[in-house]
């Protein structure tokens, strides 16, 4: 077989790197500058290295010029940078947390448009991110008051929730620990006796000498599972069903045989509240789980070759829906990397429990409920997977994948089982690598709904699904109207 030049290579990675690329112009100009900084360049030595002049580069830098392939391509060959991390555009996610901002009714004096906002996002992200955290601090302030009491230090910080949802999305929802530990607790198991769920079960006896027992639901009450380290006994509630048990196994072995590794990754997250590090810790536990039933490489082709069929890739590595989406997210080895999705779990009553951003998504704080978006319209066909083409304000398109999935029931039955949409999703470019969007029709032009992060912060017009006004608007009415929504008139 005849030697790969290194031309061709570099042609090769150049035709990669542009199926990646985001549509549109990308402006890095902040990140270029925090890239110089770090490594104490002048724009002159910088624009040397790169082979452009250095009023190029000045442009580039301010965000006049946007970035193109071939320089983009530069940069990766000169410097030891993640260039999927440099093109990527993030100023959806400050337009959406400025949009947020800006809609406080405290600030409804300020008539900024939309196109203030992207320009703030695109052309000063460093000053609309000091904004985002000045806007936070005074929502915590304004709350404490409101509550009648002082602003203590704990008030001031993250709850524990959006403190490790940030970590998480910082680190791309991939920490190359527990990846190694998960490989290393799939070499040690025998599955050829049985399932591996047999295999995780007769290790946590053997080696940590921890006994797992099926509970009746009625002595389990809400939990579904619970360490005895007393008695050395795993609890698990008969309403798990094979999937989820075999998770929970998975989660034990990671609590008991590789907290090593979990807490590596919670000490360099920076994380120093004791609550959030807990949840932190059963959030890398829960990774470790689902690393161990759907391995890295294996599941990585395998949702390649079969065009991310979900049920599909479901009922190969005996897992759930959520289970399988959950570990889509995962997949940012920079070596190895898969489809950038975002992932949301929404209930029936339209709360969003679980979310996390990526591939260009962002949600801001109270956004996610809207009505025209496949999440909330997957309850009208249970057990169906759906999926949508969208668009937001800004013009990002959006390729979403829903399904609904019942929880474990813990509670009488009256009472009734818990139904949530899963939601799995990314940019509309991918389109043609997954099989769910087959049923679009033509992955080039098919039609687009158009959506938004939440009422509070849409602000498209003459919209029937509109629950509230945005804001910073009021509702306007009028006698010798009548418009198809309560709000759908609004200024």
């Amino acid at each position: 077989m005849p030697a790969v030049s290194a031309s061709t290579v570099m042609k090769i990675r150049k035709g990669q790197l542009m199926s990646e690329f985001p549509s549109g112009k990308v402006l890095i100009g902040h990140k270029l500058k925090r890239l110089r900084a770090s490594l104490k360049l002048s724009q002159a030595d910088m624009a040397s290295e790169l082979g452009i002049s250095s009023s190029y580069l000045n442009l580039l830098e301010n965000n006049v010029r946007p970035v193109t392939v071939p320089v983009l391509f530069r940069l990766g060959q000169t410097y030891d940078v993640d260039l999927r991390e440099i093109a990527e555009d993030d100023s959806a996610r400050l337009i959406a947390l400025l949009t947020e901002v800006f809609a406080d009714p405290v600030l409804s004096g300020q008539s900024l448009t939309r196109r203030d906002i992207q320009q703030l996002a695109s052309q000063h992200p460093t000053a609309a991110e000091a904004l985002i955290h000045l806007h936070r601090s005074f929502d915590d302030m304004r709350n404490a008051a409101h509550h009648g009491g002082e602003l203590q230090a704990e008030s001031r910080a993250a709850a524990p929730v959006e403190q490790v949802r940030a970590f998480q999305e910082r680190a791309e929802n991939y920490f190359d620990e527990i990846e190694d530990a998960a490989r290393d607790c799939r070499g040690q198991v025998d599955t050829a006796p049985g399932s591996l769920s047999f295999a995780l079960i007769q290790m946590l006896t053997q080696r940590y000498g921890i006994e797992t027992k099926i509970m009746p639901a009625a002595v389990m009450g809400g939990l579904l599972r619970e360490f005895d380290p007393h008695r050395g006994r795993l609890l698990l509630s008969e309403s798990l069903r094979e999937p989820q048990r075999l998770f929970q196994t998975a989660v034990q072995i990671g609590l008991s045989g590789y907290r090593q590794q979990i807490d590596e990754v919670v000490a360099r997250s920076g994380i120093t509240d004791v609550e959030s590090q807990t949840l932190l810790r059963t959030i890398l536990a829960s990774y470790f789980a689902g690393a161990v039933m759907m391995p890295y490489a294996d599941f990585h082709h395998s949702a390649q070759s079969c065009r991310y069929d979900l049920e599909g890739l479901a009922a190969r590595y005996t897992a759930s829906f959520e289970q399988v989406c959950h570990r889509l997210t995962t997949m940012n080895r920079p070596s190895d990397r898969g489809i950038p999705f975002f992932f949301l779990r929404v209930d029936e009553a339209g709360y969003i429990s679980k979310r996390l951003s990526g591939g260009g998504m962002e949600f801001a704080r109270y956004g996610g409920a809207c009505g025209r978006w496949v999440p909330h319209q997957a309850f009208r066909t249970p057990g169906m997977i759906v999926a949508q083409a969208s668009v937001l304000e800004e013009g990002q398109k959006l390729l979403t994948i829903a399904c609904t999935h019942q929880a474990p029931r813990t509670q009488p039955s009256h009472f009734g089982t818990p139904l949530y949409t899963i939601a799995l999703g990314c940019d509309l470019k991918y389109a043609p690598q997954i099989c769910h969007a087959d049923i679009l029709g033509s992955s080039r032009t098919p039609a687009l709904t158009p959506i938004g992060l939440g009422c509070q912060v849409c602000e498209r017009e003459g919209c029937q699904h509109r629950g509230s006004p945005p804001r910073g608007h009021r509702a306007q009415y009028d006698l010798s109207r009548r418009h198809s929504g309560l709000f759908s008139g609004v200024r």
